[in-house]
């Protein structure tokens, strides 16, 4: 079967509570981050969609005072939390519950 892109836009995954910037890609499959060629660590992160029990948006804090509202965490089956700086978390939030509609998995997010 082949993916379908469903969403595509920058976007920073957090690897050892340091955010990784790059470019976040939705398919009707998996969730990739691709690394920007300027990061240390340009190991490329693939999420299967059957392992997502849950998406939210979350928020960041400047200063641990002032919150910042672009914050998406995937919590995965494994009980593992994969977090994202995103542009549009609602949307991406949005389509990635769809996609977990659209392959069956619905049921399994909370």
């Amino acid at each position: 079967m082949k993916e379908k892109a469903l969403k595509s836009g920058n976007g920073n995954l957090f690897k050892n509570n340091v955010p990784t910037s790059g470019k976040l890609h939705l398919t009707s499959e998996a969730i990739y981050h691709i690394p920007q060629a300027m990061n240390l660590d340009r190991k490329e992160t693939k999420i299967m969609l059957e392992e997502i029990e849950q998406v939210k948006v979350i928020n960041f804090k400047v200063l641990k005072l002032i919150p910042i509202t672009n914050g998406l965490q995937v919590t995965l089956r494994d009980g593992r939390n994969m977090r994202f700086i995103v542009n549009g978390r609602k949307r991406w939030k949005k389509h990635i519950e769809q996609a977990l509609t659209h392959r069956g998995f619905s049921d399994s997010i909370k």
